[in-house]
């Protein structure tokens, strides 16, 4: 069975994203869903488990909160702006029931509104619907399902990360090294509807992406294969200079999307931004 968790802070799709669950073609193998934060706008639907934290916390503090009550043998965490396609579950066990531990869905690509589809392909580069199904070193955990044992002896997500960001792949790090791997499921797609329908908050996210990036790769130099040192200070000007270019780089090695490719130069360039940012500010 499977518990549902999702961190919330006043999300309006909020009881969209739980209406998807109760259509799940898998409903019977939900046995619980717990929503974790704050929800003052009064969306969320009363047949579910509503945790008030009193204020806004992390998401990686609602996670484990949620995880902390649940009680199935999987937690499948799902973010306040996702919408599951009606059979995500049921791929989502399938590989589970062939012996995956952890499996993480698909995102599917929507053109409009054009920002969020920039922020989307860049962001969730590599678990898109028409990326090869298999394992990966880590999944983003907008739609993430992992065997609750496994969850709780690596400690659940660490807290110490302030915003959403960094702390699935520190996550899936740290999984990895007790032998656990992640496998991508491109068949449970999922609609990503955040927020950010402007270039300024796709830089904000991206650059903040980029920060984090950061800290991930210095807590696990082995497992990110790279290193980050005070000698790459001086180089971050340099890196910003170049950000356009390595930008452009990065999306000619991925499938060509025309319509979005101005965008996704701009979302990747404030991403290595953040990670210029991240590099000074951890060393100096």
């Amino acid at each position: 069975m499977v518990a549902v968790i999702i961190p919330n802070l006043d999300s309006p799709l909020i009881a969209e994203v739980i209406a998807a669950l109760d259509a799940q073609t898998a409903r019977a193998q939900i046995a619980e869903i717990l929503v974790v934060g704050r929800d003052t706008i009064g969306r969320v639907p009363p047949h579910v488990q509503f945790i008030d934290t009193g204020h806004p916390v992390a998401a990686a503090r609602a996670r484990n909160l949620g995880a902390a009550h649940a009680r199935s043998e999987y937690l499948l965490f799902v973010d306040s702006d996702c919408i599951l396609d009606p059979d995500f579950l049921t791929h989502i066990q399938a590989r589970h029931a062939a012996g995956a531990a952890v499996v993480g869905g698909a995102v599917r690509l929507e053109p409009r509104p054009y920002w969020v589809a920039c922020d989307n392909a860049v962001t969730f580069a590599g678990v898109l619907t028409d990326d090869a199904p298999g394992a990966r070193a880590y999944l983003p955990s907008f739609a993430f399902s992992v065997r609750r044992a496994d969850f709780l002896a690596v400690g659940g997500f660490d807290e110490r990360f302030p915003a959403a960001g960094g702390e699935d792949q520190d996550l899936c790090y740290r999984l990895a090294a007790r032998g656990v791997a992640c496998v991508f499921a491109p068949a449970a797609t999922v609609a990503h509807r955040p927020a950010r329908a402007t270039a300024a908050a796709v830089w904000r996210h991206l650059h903040s992406y980029g920060r984090s990036h950061v800290g991930v790769v210095a807590a696990h130099p082995q497992a990110a294969r790279t290193r980050l040192s005070a000698r790459l200070v001086p180089l971050a000007g340099l890196l910003r200079v170049l950000a356009p270019l390595l930008a452009l780089a990065d999306m000619l090695r991925r499938p060509l999307r025309p319509w979005l490719l101005p965008g996704m130069i701009w979302a990747r360039t404030a991403w290595y931004w953040g990670v210029a940012d991240g590099i000074q500010v951890r060393h100096t």
